[in-house]
């Protein structure tokens, strides 16, 4: 997990620019996620936490692009959103590319 980490920032650092925040127009592209709805989906384990038991259900699968300088970039924001049975929701980044 910490080389995920590590490779993720080391990508986003190669990047120029600074990243900002994206304009509400960008957050229209969400609808865009590809809905799952099967609870045995892929999970994941942080240390000897649990985190299938904690949050069981894979709803989303989202492609974002990220923003540098006030611009849509061409590195897109890969990730999973999970839903527990109080209706929480863990976002676990998956990859950052280009796109």
């Amino acid at each position: 997990m910490i080389a995920e980490i590590s490779n993720l920032k080391e990508e986003l650092s190669l990047y120029p620019g600074v990243m900002t925040l994206p304009p509400e127009v960008a957050y229209d592209q969400l609808e865009d996620g590809f809905y799952i709805d099967q609870p045995d989906a892929s999970h994941f384990s942080l240390g000897k936490k649990n985190v299938k038991k904690q949050f069981p259900k894979l709803i989303y699968m989202v492609d974002f692009d990220l923003y540098y300088d006030n611009e849509r970039s061409n590195l897109t924001l890969q990730c999973n959103i999970y839903e527990n049975k109080s209706g929480d929701w863990m976002i676990k980044v998956s990859d950052i590319h280009v796109m």
